[in-house]
């Protein structure tokens, strides 16, 4: 819920596995260097160094593509290793100040520091020590901002990256934002970027000051959200689960019980569809996907499909979807309802719904054009036939 004070310290590590490498190899510090696989057709920028960035190289790009831009580009080889061993070691560190911790994935963590002010003192105090002792015994230096919630905290960092402390009093979220570049609002990717500034916004304020009426007309049913967003309105908790217990869940009501294959396959596309929306909103991928049926006479039943690789698209979180509902269908009865869960998720390694350029795949470009047709008009603006069905 919404703060009082600063209760909430962001610590964002830019370009995570590329700080990692570098605290590993120091020699690489004033080198142009991305950490990414082999060159090959597909393999893509996963993290780079400020002197690359400097070539004009981002995340996501094809490997190929950056060394044509930087020829001296140095490829370095991702090592989870050493990533883990130091998200362990900054949890370890941050565990010290509060018992409330939400660390994700490539150097991101949130603390909330509410009520411990009485041990450590205020909560820009515990954010100076954090970041110090980050510092020193990792060699990397993170932004830390400390905000009231979560999402202004991370605008905070985004805002002073790649290293720094700022403070976001409590009542001055609004100022603070109104001026900041509306590209780091989180949900503005470049898709998003480029209609916002065609309409000639620049500053987060300038969303912030439309009117329901106004930014529905701009970005559908679905910019309320993110105008919400640019005028620092956030009640998410600090959420201490992992990723890996995290979900992102549907749920398929039927209005009369069902049996009929293209009815249930109908459902299953449509909660699929927009389950993935919601999941590469938070650029997230999974690696499960659960169905539960609930049966006319009362019963259950549940089917559950795993990927050895990251579902992502609509197909793949469609097909799995279905095979998961045929794993769990046991019985020749009518259905009630069917619960839908993408599990195990974890960051997509790039922008998918935002990100797409040139050299990307047909499906990924496909992908970013279907996504933000929905966002702008409506989750069922564009949907497969077969979900129309059950519309």
């Amino acid at each position: 819920m919404d703060s009082n004070q600063e209760d909430i310290i962001h610590i964002n590590i830019t370009n995570f596995a590329a700080a990692v490498a570098m605290a590993q190899n120091p020699s690489l510090s004033d080198t142009a260097f991305v950490i990414a696989k082999a060159v090959g057709a597909r393999n893509v920028v996963l993290s780079l160094s400020q002197r690359a960035a400097e070539e004009g190289i981002v995340t996501g790009m094809p490997v190929a593509m950056a060394i044509r831009m930087a020829p001296s580009l140095t490829i370095v080889p991702p090592e989870t290793v050493a990533g883990g061993r130091a998200e362990r070691e900054i949890l370890a560190i941050v565990s010290r100040f509060s018992p409330t911790i939400q660390q994700e994935p490539g150097g991101h963590v949130y603390i909330d520091v509410a009520g411990t002010s009485r041990l450590f003192g205020p909560p820009i105090d515990c954010a100076v020590r954090m970041r110090n002792e980050i510092q020193a015994n990792l060699g990397m230096k993170p932004a830390v901002a400390v905000a009231s919630n979560k999402l202004v905290a991370k605008i905070g960092t985004r805002a002073i990256r790649p290293s720094g402390i700022a403070q976001v009093r409590s009542g001055h979220e609004a100022a603070f934002l109104s001026m900041q570049d509306i590209r780091l609002l989180p949900g503005v990717g470049p898709s998003i970027g480029k209609l916002l500034a065609v309409a000639g916004f620049q500053e987060i304020g300038e969303l912030a000051s439309l009117s329901d009426q106004q930014v529905i007309a701009l970005l559908g049913k679905r910019g309320v959200r993110l105008r919400d967003a640019a005028r620092g309105w956030d009640s998410t908790p600090v959420d201490s689960r992992s990723l890996d217990t995290r979900t992102v869940q549907r749920d398929i009501e039927f209005s009369e019980p069902v049996l009929a294959a293209e009815e249930l396959r109908a459902a299953i596309v449509s909660a699929a569809e927009d389950a993935g929306l919601a999941m590469r909103s938070e650029l997230l991928a999974c690696f499960a996907i659960r169905t539960v049926i609930r049966w006319a006479d009362g019963s259950s039943s549940e089917g559950t499909w795993k990927s050895r690789h990251p579902l992502l698209f609509d197909e793949q979180i469609i097909e799995g979807a279905w095979n998961a509902l045929i794993q769990a269908m046991r019985r020749r009865i009518r259905i009630r309802c069917i619960q839908l869960s993408l599990l195990r998720l974890a960051p997509a390694q790039r922008e998918p719904d935002l990100f797409s350029p040139p050299g990307t795949s047909r499906e990924e470009r496909l992908q970013a054009a279907v996504d933000a047709t929905r966002r702008r008009f409506g989750a069922s603006a564009i949907t497969h036939a077969t979900a129309a069905l059950h519309a």
